[in-house]
């Protein structure tokens, strides 16, 4: 198997198409399909299904795709450092950065990275875990700034340890619910909560079975803060924040948070990475960046971030 071919169905499996593939890589549509045949016949399986509305993947096309995002990705990386010894730092640098440390630090953390890195590209993704961590395992993604998994990082992560910080309830301001005093007043309501990276063990379940609760019956799964905020303004659910995020929130989207009489989970915060996987220069560059932002925003940042990162403990 060839890199061009794995490439090439990487691309298609991200688009969508061949040609969605072909605008991807830069290629014609004919080199994607004649890249995708070479591999087919490599493997003696078929690869891709077409269709009017595009091509998907078969059984072991899919099978194949977390090898070949894998393969792909290092080869990049591999590039990359024999740049670097050039003197030549270039490439692309992918992260997921948890969406509190994303609203207060990045901005900063992007102009800085460009003045020292000008001629890499950045790649960003929401960190949130079950987005994160599966690009971890396959390599699309190099470091994910956001929390520890449970029963993964001793195994195949790497974690870095920053900040920590507990959990709270929010809601809209306004909220009918708002002055609610115990999670049992809660359980009635509809949740927004994310999922975690092995999409077995929810924070949601964990919180309320610690406090002798059932899980509420109306739980809901979402992957975007965004999505999250959305819903949060314009209805009555609830969902789980870290205490930054709250405080951000609170401000930016106008909501509250609930004054709960029950202790809820801390959370931690830190640099996560593929155990035995060098990290390029860009990714150390970015992760010293980041460390000296937080440091710098006790003293000289703006108010917002100081207010956040009351919030939080330092592990650094």
């Amino acid at each position: 198997m060839k890199n061009h071919q794995l490439r090439a169905l990487v691309a298609i499996a991200d688009a969508g198409s061949v040609r969605g593939a072909a605008r991807a890589l830069g290629l014609s549509p004919s080199a994607i399909t004649q890249a995708l045949k070479d591999l087919e016949d490599r493997v003696n399986a078929p690869l891709i299904v077409r269709a009017s509305s595009g091509a998907t993947l078969t059984e072991c096309g899919n099978t194949l795709l977390p090898h070949a995002r894998l393969i792909v990705s290092q080869v990049e990386r591999a590039h990359g450092a024999l740049n670097e010894m050039r003197g030549e730092p270039c490439g692309k640098l992918s992260l997921a950065i948890t969406p509190w440390i994303a609203l207060c630090f990045l901005p900063e953390i992007f102009i800085q990275f460009r003045k020292l890195m000008p001629n890499v590209q950045l790649e960003m993704f929401e960190g949130l875990m079950s987005i994160a961590y599966p690009r971890l395992r396959d390599g699309s993604v190099e470091v994910f700034v956001g929390q520890q998994a449970p029963d993964t990082v001793n195994t195949e992560f790497n974690f870095r340890p920053l900040l920590s910080c507990g959990l709270t309830v929010v809601a809209r301001r306004g909220h009918p619910l708002a002055q609610s005093r115990s999670l049992a007043d809660l359980m009635d309501a509809d949740w927004l909560v994310c999922l975690d990276s092995d999409m077995e063990c929810r924070l949601s379940k964990k919180m309320f079975y610690r406090n002798g609760l059932p899980e509420p019956r109306n739980v809901h799964y979402m992957h975007s803060l965004m999505v999250a905020a959305s819903v949060l303004q314009r209805t009555d659910a609830v969902s789980i924040f870290p205490w930054p995020l709250a405080e951000l929130c609170v401000t930016r989207f106008k909501f509250c948070a609930f004054p709960l009489r029950e202790e809820l989970e801390d959370t931690s915060i830190g640099i996560v990475s593929r155990l035995g996987h060098p990290q390029s220069a860009a990714a150390n560059c970015l992760i010293d960046i980041l460390l000296e932002t937080i440091r710098d925003s006790d003293n000289t940042g703006s108010v917002e971030a100081k207010r956040v990162l009351q919030s939080t403990e330092r592990l650094f």
